[in-house]
């Protein structure tokens, strides 16, 4: 370290800007670092497209939404005030989750006194590693990212405990809450199911007639109901799901908020690996991810959790060129997806039912 920080830090930035899964995935370090600096000022720099996923959380003091996504938007005036904003506040630690160019400007944005702490060589991209005053190593490369974001914290004492979820928007009067009220009567389980993703991860999506089939099953074998999610530009996928399934019903649009109650009600997710999958699981409904084309080991939902990560023959890290234009993957068997399905929800059976007797006792 190459320069001293104060035992009791004042003020704390984290850096990460996006996507919304990977902000999902360092929340649990947010709520570890407020357990153990309760006086601190904790703030976060996030991109706008995952901004509503933190936005209101009481364990943030400051929220800063970079408004731009292209290099040529970083030298605006609107970024030139962001960043003495940001240097006002005085940080005492920068935290830098990102482990690319594009967070460390960020972090090192914040300027000051402040000590920045990031990944070493290795374990970050575009020789980010030299914007750092401390340098931190995961375990090893093939580590889920819980574990990976733990050695960001973990030699400041903080420690191991579950995210706080995002503030749940109450859907006062709009069609999310007609919705949940239209839903009310209808049999549990409620299993969402997400056959999309997003225009970059076209690669995670899993041949639809497997989804269905898995989802078809789970809904037979359980006598649930399946509500099918979507997100921008995936609309008209969820609603050819829906309709090819009998009884299935698909989501209205929604916030991510908004979405988060949903999720938050749901007995069941069932999904790719996408960034509601890493809302269930931090929301902590039962979620069975389908990996076809990414690493299990390192993007399943954290060991914690109540999850089951399901996965094919290719599920590996493959770089971007190789993946472009790939159509959705074929395998894993949708039995396997099934049963683990099934094993979740008997799980999450038995544990409300020890905790029933617990309160009773």
């Amino acid at each position: 370290m190459i320069r001293p920080m104060p035992s009791e830090p004042r003020r704390i930035l984290i850096v990460r800007l996006g996507a919304i899964g990977d902000v999902a995935r360092v929340m649990p370090m947010l709520a570890g670092l407020r357990r153990r600096f309760p006086q601190a000022e904790i703030d976060w720099v996030v991109q706008s497209k995952a901004a509503d996923l933190l936005a209101g959380h009481p364990e943030i003091a400051e929220l800063w939404v970079v408004p731009f996504r292209s290099w040529r938007e970083a030298l605006s005036p609107a970024a030139w005030r962001l960043r003495r904003a940001m240097r006002a506040r005085g940080y005492d630690l920068v935290l830098d989750f990102q482990g690319m160019i594009k967070g460390a400007v960020w972090a090192v944005a914040a300027g000051g006194r402040g000590v920045r702490v990031g990944w070493g060589p290795g374990h970050s991209q575009n020789l980010a590693w030299l914007w750092y005053h401390g340098l931190r190593t995961p375990p090893h490369r093939r580590v889920n990212r819980h574990l990976r974001h733990r050695a960001l914290v973990d030699w400041l004492g903080v420690p191991d405990v579950p995210a706080t979820p995002p503030p749940l928007a109450a859907a006062q009067g709009g069609e999310v809450e007609a919705f949940l009220a239209r839903i009310a009567a209808e049999p549990r389980p409620w299993i969402v199911v997400w056959p999309g993703s997003s225009r970059t991860g076209s690669h995670k999506r899993w041949q639809p007639g497997r989804l269905r089939e898995a989802a078809t099953a789970i809904r037979s074998r359980t006598g649930g109901t399946l509500l099918v999610g979507w997100g921008p530009a995936e609309k008209e996928e969820a609603l050819a799901l829906a309709a090819e399934i009998p009884g299935a019903l698909p989501l209205p649009a929604t916030t991510i908020p908004e979405l988060a109650v949903i999720l938050g009600r749901a007995d069941l997710y069932l999904g790719m690996d996408t960034g509601p999958m890493h809302v269930a699981a931090l929301l902590g409904t039962p979620t069975v991810g389908v990996f076809g084309r990414s690493d299990p080991e390192i993007h399943g939902p954290a060991p914690h959790l109540p999850g089951r990560a399901v996965a094919g023959p290719e599920a590996r890290e493959w770089k971007t060129r190789a993946r472009k234009g790939l159509p959705p993957f074929h395998e894993p068997d949708p039995a396997a997806v099934v049963e683990a399905a099934l094993d979740l929800l008997a799980d999450a059976a038995r544990t409300a039912s020890a905790a029933s007797r617990e309160t009773a006792g």
